[in-house]
C-alpha cells in the first residue's frame, strides 16, 4: 500500500511511523499500534499524507486528546506564517529559552552590501541566524543554503560572528547537509541534527506554539495581536485571556495547560 506525498512521489506506507512518531507524542506503545492498525485498514493505495494524517489524529485522540494535540506538532509550525507570526521571532524565542542572548532584524553592513538579519544569537560564540520558513513540508535546498552562506561572507568580513546558523520548519536536503557540514554551517531542521532538530528544542522548553491549539484563525491572530503567541503565554496571562473571549478563553487555557502537562521546567 502505497501513500502520496505532497511533492506527488509515492512511498510505502509504514505503520511503524506512525507508531515511533505516536509514542514521542507520549501514547503508549500498545496504543500507538492499534492506532497503526486501524489507520492501515481504513487507507487505500494513493492515500494522501494530509488524509492518513487526519485518520491518525482522529484514532489517536480516541485514546488521547494531548496526545492527538501534540502528534501535529509539525503542522503547528506550518500554520505559523499563515497565522503571521514570523517564523525569526520564534526561533529568538527558542533560541532565548535555551540561554542564548538574541537580538531580531539588525541592519548589518557587508565589504559590499547591507544585509537584514534575522537573529543574531549569543551563548559563549557569535552566531548569525538565518531562518528558512516554509507553509508546506518541502525540503531546504542547497540555494538557500548557499544565498545565506553568500550573506555570512559578505558580513563577517566587517563584523565578528563565529558561525552561520540556519533554521527552518521542514527538513534539509541532502546536498544542503553535505555543504553545511563541509563549511562549518550549523543546521537545525525537523528531526535534524538526530536528537536535537527544532522538534527537541521545542519539547524540551515546554515552547509549543499556540498554533498547535484546536482554535480558530480568528482565536489565532487576536492572541498573536495581544502578544501571546505560546502555550505557556496562555498559561502566563490568563486573565487577559479570559478578558478578550470571556469563557471562552477558559477552555483555550485549559488546553494549553493539558498540552504543557508532561514540561516540568
Amino acid at each position: 500500500m502505497r501513500v502520496r506525498k505532497r511533492d506527488g512521489r509515492l512511498e510505502e506506507f509504514r505503520e511503524e511511523k506512525i507508531i515511533s512518531t505516536a509514542t514521542r507524542a507520549g501514547l503508549d506503545f500498545e496504543s500507538a499500534r492499534i492506532v497503526a492498525e486501524r489507520v492501515k485498514r481504513r487507507i487505500y493505495d494513493g492515500i494522501s499524507t494530509d488524509e492518513v494524517l487526519k485518520m491518525v489524529l482522529e484514532e489517536i485522540e480516541k485514546f488521547s486528546k494531548k496526545v492527538s494535540t501534540k502528534y501535529d506538532l509539525k503542522s503547528s509550525l506550518l500554520r505559523l506564517g499563515p497565522a503571521g507570526y514570523g517564523f525569526e521571532k520564534f526561533v529568538s524565542a527558542l533560541l532565548r529559552a535555551h540561554g542564548y542572548a538574541t537580538r531580531l532584524n539588525e541592519l548589518l553592513k557587508g565589504k559590499c552590501v547591507e544585509h537584514e538579519i534575522d537573529v543574531i544569537a549569543e551563548r559563549e560564540k557569535r552566531y548569525l541566524v538565518e531562518c528558512k520558513f516554509h507553509n508546506t513540508p518541502i525540503y531546504t535546498g542547497i540555494k538557500e543554503v548557499l544565498y545565506s552562506y553568500a550573506r555570512f561572507l559578505d558580513i563577517a568580513e566587517i563584523s565578528d560572528f563565529d558561525h552561520l546558523w540556519i533554521f527552518t520548519n521542514t527538513k534539509f536536503s541532502s546536498e544542503a547537509i553535505k555543504f553545511a557540514k563541509c563549511r562549518g554551517i550549523k543546521l537545525t531542521g525537523w528531526r535534524y541534527p538526530e536528537g536535537e532538530g527544532i522538534e527537541f528544542l521545542m519539547e524540551s522548553k515546554g515552547l509549543y506554539p499556540i498554533t498547535i491549539l484546536k482554535i480558530s484563525s480568528r482565536e489565532i491572530e487576536e492572541l498573536l495581536k495581544n502578544g501571546i503567541a505560546f502555550c505557556n503565554d496562555l498559561v502566563r496571562e490568563k486573565e487577559k485571556v479570559v478578558e478578550i473571549f470571556g469563557n471562552r478563553g477558559i477552555e483555550i487555557v485549559e488546553g494549553a495547560k493539558e498540552v504543557m502537562a508532561d514540561y516540568v521546567g
